[in-house]
């Protein structure tokens, strides 16, 4: 079957076992053609160490991943593919460490480079709520694109509040395109359609889990100039895309909230370990306008190097526990960590979160934690 560049990024996107960095090594050995690595034989990926797992999702794709009959259901949806080499491809995206190979969009919008990602919890309270459409329409109205991930909460407020004044928003979704979760959300998907857009690295009829929403977390954060945490418990997708965008070098803003209150616990945590309070929508605004433009997309081996500049931590506790157990074991489950440190749980989580902060380990796309 001949395919073209942008239907070969189709398959490969939907490959298990097939990310980023693996992509960047077969592309290198393959003439930097996607279709030659559909095409490679076994010897070809034993010589730049490809695992026999991948190797073998390569060479039956063609029994794991239908091309023309994704195509047929994305035009029937009015719904396109975009690899990262095409031109409306979210530029900021591509100069993260592992940006999606491709994004599946829906919608009429194509996210400009002034972007802010708007997150928060989806059991926020009144005030979050309100506070979350009314920052969201006021960004909306200067000209900012609002990114958040359609999630209950603040993440729906946070959309409305755009669409409200008929400004630019985008949600970024941790199932297929084809699928509306939450499903209360399908007036509000029917919006963005039409006014904004819905974007997603996963395939068609892929449903909404705990590994999808992490993975849709580091898209938020990475195709949006900073991240904004309006209210958020100690744990939850809010705290994750606030560590992806520490990681990712952009900014990072929180909300404060009452001392007595659940959602308030993230947003301070934040602000304790860096994040810039943030007590209007002008303390964001004016923060992005002085900030020097953000670095040019860096080529694989630098962004390696760039994570393995850092001296090795002075830490303590927990944290140095956790830190010594994933430099002799190599990546770790934070269930696994728990279990060889034998240590609780919630322990295990800050720990996790504050070494992942001070970007001193990172969370890949399996979940695993790494140095």
């Amino acid at each position: 079957m001949e395919l073209s560049r942008e239907d070969a990024y189709l398959v490969l996107n939907a490959l298990p076992r097939i990310g980023w960095v693996t992509l960047q090594i077969l592309l290198k050995h393959f003439q930097n053609d996607p279709r030659c690595i559909l095409r490679g034989k076994e010897a070809d990926f034993q010589q730049v160490g490809i695992t026999t797992a991948a190797y073998k999702n390569l060479s039956q794709w063609e029994t794991l991943f239908r091309v023309e009959v994704e195509k047929q259901r994305l035009a029937s949806m009015g719904a396109q593919f975009l690899s990262f080499e095409h031109p409306d491809y979210p530029a900021l995206l591509k100069t993260i460490y592992d940006p999606p190979i491709g994004l599946y969009f829906l919608g009429k919008l194509r996210p400009s480079t002034q972007t802010i990602a708007l997150v928060g919890s989806r059991y926020a309270t009144l005030y979050g709520l309100h506070l979350s459409e009314r920052w969201s329409a006021a960004c909306a109205e200067r000209g900012w694109c609002i990114v958040s991930g359609f999630a209950r909460g603040v993440d729906t407020a946070a959309h409305r509040g755009a669409l409200r004044v008929k400004g630019a928003t985008a949600a970024v979704l941790g199932c297929g395109l084809d699928r509306i979760y939450p499903p209360e959300n399908a007036d509000l998907y029917a919006q963005l359609r039409e006014q904004g857009c819905l974007l997603s690295e996963f395939p068609l009829g892929t449903r909404a889990d705990r590994m999808t929403f992490p993975r849709r977390n580091r898209i938020l954060s990475g195709m949006s100039q900073a991240t904004v945490v309006i209210e958020s418990d100690l744990k939850g997708g809010s705290m994750l895309a606030a560590a992806f965008a520490n990681e990712q070098n952009r900014p990072v803003f929180a909300v404060p909230g009452s001392v007595d209150s659940a959602m308030s616990r993230g947003c301070h945590h934040l602000i304790r370990n860096g994040a810039t309070l943030a007590t209007s929508v002008e303390d964001i605004l004016e923060d992005l306008q002085a900030a020097p433009p953000l670095p040019l997309q860096l080529d694989l081996e630098e962004k390696i190097q760039t994570l393995h500049r850092k001296e090795v931590p002075a830490l303590s506790g927990v944290e140095l526990q956790v830190y010594h157990l994933l430099k002799s074991k190599g990546a770790l489950g934070s269930s696994e960590i728990c279990a060889a440190c034998e240590i609780a749980p919630e322990e295990v989580q800050t720990a996790l979160f504050s070494l992942e902060w001070n970007r001193w380990i990172v969370r890949r796309n399996d979940g695993l934690f790494e140095i």
